[in-house]
């Protein structure tokens, strides 16, 4: 990740310390996937645990906020929380990134992310 994304990559006051985990503060199911994917248990379990233990005050925050016009700051808490519900699995079921003896997570693409958003 770049220094400008790291430099930019804010979130709205009270969640600060959440900043650590802006590695997951990721825009496309398909990144979130891929970071699951390419991350060392111990750190999705760390990331897992950081979320949790804020989770009663983020879902709080949330749910005060508006669903359109956004802030970024918002947005990145969310892209957050979008990440967290990729690995829950993967820590509280599968005791990792992969599916056991499953499809390959990679082969399922939101409608949201195929090209011209069209809906198959």
């Amino acid at each position: 990740m770049s220094n400008t994304v790291e430099q930019t990559f804010a979130l709205p006051s009270g969640f600060e310390g959440l900043a650590k985990f802006r590695a997951w503060g990721l825009p496309t199911e398909g990144e979130r996937i891929a970071r699951r994917l390419e991350t060392p248990m111990p750190e999705v379990q760390e990331y897992y645990d950081g979320m949790m233990a804020e989770l009663p005050k983020i879902m709080a925050y949330l749910l005060e906020r508006p669903a359109t016009n956004t802030t970024a700051e918002d947005e990145n808490l969310l892209f957050l929380m979008f990440s967290l519900h990729e690995i829950a699995q993967a820590v509280e079921i599968y005791g990792c990134g992969e599916v056991v003896d499953g499809a390959d997570v990679r082969l399922f693409t939101s409608v949201l992310n195929r090209p011209g958003g069209e809906v198959a």
